[in-house]
């Protein structure tokens, strides 16, 4: 099972020295990995109110200073034991861009699952999509979590989500499809997911 209270007892040693930067690979290279920081929550709710308030569930909107603030102090920073130089929140920055946050990458622990089961989520600023980015820095969070399983999930009309984790060796769960009724607020309606996994 997930240890959590050792999870919460790491998190009240106060703050953390941020994750060395991971440079991804060769074409994307102008692209790194790194921990989030404060100058980025003006950026989060820039993102966050634009067109990500009606693709994402779990954010709250509108989007604020302050759940940028909450999600510095209670995730973003989580790290896991079984996985030295891991955390929750990967930030996807542009050295060509002086470094701005163009996205993250979340490892979230599953609850009431075992210390070694994740769930992923991921997202682009508008300007970055459909460059092939995005494989590139999941394939490089997984390498950090050898032999952990990862649930995944991608709404039917989002094909190029489902084309991200096709490459990176997740499987469609032909059984696992499932309806999720979006916020008022994020558009409304009832949307039809995809569910996937990738074991080790």
């Amino acid at each position: 099972m997930l240890n959590i209270s050792k999870i919460e007892n790491m998190e009240k040693d106060g703050p953390r020295e941020p994750i060395p930067e991971t440079t991804l690979p060769s074409p994307f290279d102008d692209y790194f990995l790194s921990s989030l920081r404060p100058s980025d929550f003006p950026r989060l709710v820039e993102l966050y109110n634009a067109d990500l308030a009606f693709i994402l569930f779990s954010p709250p909107y509108p989007y604020t200073l302050d759940d940028a603030q909450w999600f510095n102090d209670n995730r973003a920073h989580t790290r896991f034991p079984s996985y030295p130089g891991t955390q929750e929140a990967w930030v996807i920055r542009s050295k060509s861009y002086d470094g701005v946050l163009v996205g993250i990458c979340g490892t979230h622990p599953v609850p009431g699952q075992s210390e070694h089961h994740f769930r992923l989520g991921y997202f682009l600023a508008p300007e970055f999509r459909g460059k092939g980015i995005m494989s590139t820095v999941v394939a490089e969070v997984l390498k950090k979590f050898p032999g952990a399983i990862f649930d995944a999930e991608a709404e039917v009309a989002n094909l190029g989500s489902q084309k991200v984790l096709e490459n990176c060796g997740f499987q469609h769960i032909e059984d696992g499809g499932f309806e999720e009724t979006w916020p008022a607020s994020k558009g409304g309606g009832v949307r039809q997911l995809l569910k996937f996994v990738r074991r080790g």
